[in-house]
């Protein structure tokens, strides 16, 4: 039902600490993601090879959720970030110098892609399951702290990023390669210095799980048997299958001679702009929404209108019709986040969160790679106006999943215990996290 009002409470220093090198490293992912397929189809224009790129960068979801989803609950996560984070630097510092010296194929940013996924699995579910340990497990304050990283988040990787890119890649790849490694190197030592203390969730001392194999599967086991989680997990992996296909082949359809769009990579660029627009107004829009209205009601429009409107880059493919679309589909999207991004902490124990992240993303962003090489082997055969449609369709079949499965009755009757959300929203003032061994796509 919707929030009661109240008077909001401060997110904290803490907080602001990590929204800032979220924002950091979101600008520097804006960068890369606009970038790197800009500089594969000045190297191949076969849509097989594109999607084998964008399917690289969800693999290793689809690997090593789980046994990341372990290790997140058991490593420091704020340590953990800053790990991921310098690795990813190195690397775009390595792409950058093969840019620099000629050497940049398409099978070197296949690997790029790829090994760069591998931090974003550890970058990620550590930054997803840090949220609660900052700001508590409210839903209200949840829903604002994700509503505040959600328009950071579009800002830097949408709005600042794409333009930014298209500017760095008419440089020349080096530039666009090297200058979000530097921005990642800032998000590191952001956290470093920002945000004090260590952040280890808090164990119960005995478990009946004792197992290695117990251990990675018992986030899947929690998400399988939860009678919300389940059919969200279902729905979210059908969306991102379909939106992966819709990735791989977007670039192709748009972009350079011969396209349905006919754009060029600065315009196309400059295009991507009008989804952080559309998607700061959702942010701003979503507390209001929500105030008024059951998330699941609200969730089921944003996912229902969003699949619709994929028709139109298909019927209208030039700029003015893509920026529509855009514009138009990033406030539905944000919205939805914020609530799929608020539930599943008001169903999970902390200690588990992890774990539970982790198997969510091994079907929510495992689902990405297949999606991605599918969508490109079905353009290679069939065009790509079908794969178009088809993404349409499945989208829709993931909507009326969740709108018949997960009404707001049964996500109200499987919450946590108010009295356990509060004893485990107990932060203290310090840089330290919890008391005891020690202290975040559908849509």
């Amino acid at each position: 039902m919707p929030a009661p009002h109240a008077t909001p409470q401060p997110l904290g220093r803490r907080f602001g600490a990590h929204l800032s090198a979220v924002g950091l490293a979101n600008l520097a992912d804006g960068l890369v993601a606009t970038a790197v397929p800009l500089i594969a189809i000045s190297l191949t224009r076969s849509p097989a090879l594109i999607g084998l790129l964008t399917a690289a960068v969800w693999v290793p979801w689809l690997v090593l959720g789980l046994p990341a989803g372990v290790l997140v609950d058991r490593w420091d996560r704020r340590r953990t970030m800053m790990v991921a984070l310098s690795i990813r630097a190195l690397l775009l510092g390595a792409a950058a110098v093969l840019a620099l010296t000629g050497q940049l194929t398409i099978w070197w940013l296949v690997a790029l892609a790829l090994t760069y996924g591998i931090t974003e699995v550890f970058t990620d579910l550590s930054a997803q399951a840090q949220v609660p340990a900052l700001v508590g497990r409210r839903a209200t304050t949840l829903q604002r702290a994700n509503a505040r990283l959600l328009a950071v988040e579009q800002i830097a990787g949408g709005f600042i990023g794409p333009p930014l890119a298209g500017v760095l890649v008419a440089a020349g790849a080096a530039w666009a390669l090297g200058v979000p490694g530097a921005l990642v190197i800032g998000a590191a030592v952001t956290l470093l210095v920002g945000l004090r203390g260590r952040y280890v969730a808090t164990r119960p001392e005995q478990t009946e799980i004792t197992t290695a194999l117990g251990r990675v599967s018992e986030g899947m086991v929690i998400l399988w048997r939860h009678p919300v989680l389940r059919p969200m997990l279902i729905g979210g992996g059908m969306w991102n299958f379909a939106s992966a296909g819709f990735a791989a082949v977007i670039v192709l359809w748009l972009v350079g001679p011969g396209s349905a769009g006919g754009l060029s990579e600065r315009t196309y660029s400059l295009v991507l702009v009008a989804m952080p627009v559309g998607a700061v107004i959702g942010s701003w829009l979503a507390g209001r929404v929500l105030a008024r209205f059951t998330e699941m009601r609200v969730l089921v429009v944003c996912w229902g209108v969003n699949a619709v409107l994929n028709v139109v880059p298909l019927l209208w493919p030039g700029a003015l019709g893509f920026a529509l679309f855009l514009f138009l589909v990033a406030p539905l999207g944000v919205v939805g986040n914020v609530i799929s991004g608020s539930i599943r902490p008001r169903m999970v124990p902390e200690h588990v969160l992890g774990k539970v992240g982790g198997a969510a993303r091994v079907v929510g962003y495992g689902t990405m790679p297949i999606g991605a090489v599918v969508a490109g082997q079905a353009a290679e055969r069939f065009g790509i106006e079908a794969v178009l449609c088809g993404v349409v369709v499945i989208i829709l079949l993931a909507t009326a999943l969740v709108a018949v499965q997960v009404p707001q009755r049964v996500v109200d009757e499987h919450e946590l215990e108010p009295e356990e959300r509060a004893a485990e929203s107990q932060q203290p003032e310090s840089g330290e996290g919890p008391a005891g061994k020690s202290a975040q796509v559908a849509g």
